[in-house]
């Protein structure tokens, strides 16, 4: 979950800093979007959880605006003891804190931090304390203590099997060792740093190695391989919004070009950077570069230029100055934390001791707000049973509603098929029958009228078995299978003999390949009625001399009865309506064959029923396969 709060916050991130048309507007713009995305979490927990990630973001893009909601989750985290929270918000803290500069503060949260995510045990927050130590400590160029640090950051994370603040972890021992003048070292992690980090595909990490590589590159005069870096890194930061990698990534160039004596082009760089400074509020990199600036502006001449800009580095300077030096006095006092432990445990009795004896002043007004929120709550059931009783009546409304439609469509279509499909050929009956005359026709045409007379008896006799079948499975629904040890082949062979008289009246060869030693449990009587109906159907749509073939298959370790023509076809339209009741449809066979349409409705009410599933795959000119898929038989 908390990947997904990360994900939707940093989206928010880059839509607010890539509409935004300059520094004010952007912030603004962004708090505006962010705050309103803050009022859409639901739990308190979610909340403190939404401003943690939003924090943690906005720690290298906008300080001020990451302290606001830093300091807010840790607020309510502790007003709603959430531990777990409380200990990545101090993490956050430190680390803007040494975003911005002030390493006082920094050293403190992390302190804080650290002992605080070590007593409740939350391994991945400890291991982010031991990193915004080891950073609070490279800022005071301890860079022992920082090593030391950075090594437990990497030993947890990899117990963790965190790549990401695996590969991070690389990045800072590669930059704490090439501080320390420990060259060998800082281009050997260096190394592993940026192939982790680019096998991860993490664009943060790709930037903060190419930074490194750099850095290294510069250190053993490698000035253009340096630059190359650099540029790297300025892409990878771009891309991710990263403002201080690009503007670390930046002065860094503008101090190579100071070096090659290439002030114009220095200048370029190191005003962008120099902007990008301001607006995230990190002092140390400012004074920096105002220190660059000023030996670039006295490299062209401008001396002005070159005296104001270095006037503003010396304030800066003299401030970090204080800051620093008043963080090495925080970590000597943080040695006496052990000692002021137990003063701090009485103090802590003493507050408890005090806050029992307001809780019991409370007492009554939390009585009286109790008894009102019953008298509310009360209410509000009332209010919920009325709703809940009227949604249940519409729900039932709405059922009986669909139950009416469908019996309204129902007898419609019965209707339809009394009045047409079965008055049609009693009707062509009763006309025939007084002219079967054997004295008075030829032989030729009394054989042809009892050839007319045979198929129309037999399609009526189908017409009337589906009728009965589907009209008693509506009003009683189908019968619970009645499961037997049945021969697939054989049990086909039955609907293919009571059809044999049919497919000859139109010269259709009817070829039974299922194979003979195939059995399933199954109701004889239901597959009889899906077989019987599907071939029905293939010898309707087949022309003459047409081919309908039975056989078996076995598709993803279950039974397949297929039933293939080479008839008319469908196209996927026609498809989709065969067994809807709402939307299925007859057609004329090849020959005018009548039908009522129910006969593959009825199939997939028996399918269900048995748990068989009926595909149809069809081409237009091509023909039809059915597929009905049984349960594969165990033996």
């Amino acid at each position: 979950m908390k990947d997904e709060y990360k994900k939707l916050a940093f989206l928010f991130c880059l839509a607010c800093f890539f509409l935004g048309k300059s520094t004010l507007s952007a912030q603004t713009f962004a708090k505006d979007s962010i705050d309103r995305l803050l009022t859409k979490q639901g739990s308190a927990f979610e909340r403190i959880r939404f401003l943690n990630n939003i924090s943690e973001i906005l720690s290298d893009k906008n300080t001020e605006l990451a302290m606001d909601y830093a300091n807010l989750a840790l607020l309510e985290s502790e007003k709603i003891n959430e531990p777990k929270e409380k200990g990545i918000a101090l993490n956050n803290l430190a680390w803007i804190k040494y975003r911005k500069g002030d390493f006082t503060a920094a050293f403190d949260y992390s302190t804080k931090a650290l002992k605080w995510n070590d007593s409740i045990r939350n391994l991945p927050a400890l291991a982010a304390s031991f990193r915004c130590m080891a950073s609070v400590y490279n800022s005071q160029g301890n860079t022992t203590k920082s090593i030391e640090f950075f090594f437990k950051d990497l030993s947890l994370h990899t117990q963790l099997n965190d790549q990401k603040s695996i590969g991070r972890a690389l990045n800072n021992l590669s930059f704490t060792f090439l501080r320390g003048n420990i060259t060998d070292s800082a281009l050997h992690y260096s190394n592993k740093a940026l192939a982790h980090n680019l096998n991860l595909k993490d664009d943060y990490l790709i930037a903060f190695a190419y930074r490194n590589a750099g850095d290294i590159s510069e250190a053993r005069k490698l000035l253009d391989s340096a630059k190359y870096y650099f540029n790297l890194s300025i892409e990878y930061a771009i891309n991710i919004k990263s403002i201080q990698l690009q503007l670390t990534a930046m002065y860094r160039i503008g101090r190579i070009l100071n070096s090659e004596l290439k002030y114009e082009e220095s200048i370029n760089y190191l005003e962008n950077a120099l902007q990008l400074s301001i607006k995230m509020g990190a002092k140390s990199e400012t004074a920096l570069i105002y220190g660059l600036l000023a030996t670039a502006f006295e490299g062209i001449g401008n001396y002005k230029e070159a005296y104001q800009i270095q006037k503003k580095s010396s304030q800066l300077n003299d401030s970090l100055y204080q800051e620093k030096s008043r963080s090495k006095l925080a970590e000597m006092q943080a040695k006496f934390e052990a000692e002021k432990k137990q003063s701090e445990i009485n103090q802590l009795k003493l507050e408890k001791e005090l806050e029992i004896d307001n809780n019991q002043k409370k007492t009554i007004l939390n009585f009286s707000l109790m008894i009102t929120m019953i008298v509310v709550i009360v209410l509000l059931i009332n209010i919920w049973r009325k709703n809940k009783y009227k949604t249940a009546t519409n729900l039932l409304l709405q059922k009986q509603k669909q139950e009416l439609e469908e019996t309204l469509l129902l007898k419609d279509r019965v209707f339809s098929i009394v009045s047409h499909d079965l008055r049609s050929p009693i009707a062509s009956l009763n006309a025939v029958l007084p002219m079967l005359d054997p004295d008075s026709l030829d032989h030729e045409t009394y054989h042809q009228l009892k050839l007319n007379l045979t198929k129309q008896v037999q399609n009526l006799n189908y017409v009337l078995e589906n009728l009965l079948i589907w009209s008693r499975s509506r009003m009683k629904g189908v019968d619970t299978p009645d499961l037997k040890e049945i021969n697939l082949t054989k049990q086909a062979a039955i609907s293919v003999g009571l059809l044999k008289g049919l497919a000859d009246q139109k010269k259709i060869t009817v070829e039974n390949k299922i194979h003979s030693s195939l059995t399933i449990k199954a109701d004889p009587q239901h597959f009889d009625i899906i077989i019987r109906n599907i071939l029905l159907n293939a010898i309707k749509f087949t022309n003459e001399q047409g081919l309908i073939s039975l056989y078996s298959k076995i598709e993803n370790d279950q039974l397949a009865i297929c039933i293939e023509d080479n008839g008319v076809g469908m196209n996927p339209e026609q498809i989709n309506r065969l067994f809807q009741l709402k939307t299925h449809f007859t057609t004329p066979g090849t020959q005018k064959e009548k039908g009522t349409g129910l006969g593959l409705l009825i199939c997939a009410e028996y399918a269900a029923a048995n748990n068989w599933e009926i595909r149809v795959e069809s081409q237009i000119g091509k023909g039809t396969i059915f597929t009905i898929i049984l349960v594969k038989s165990k033996k």
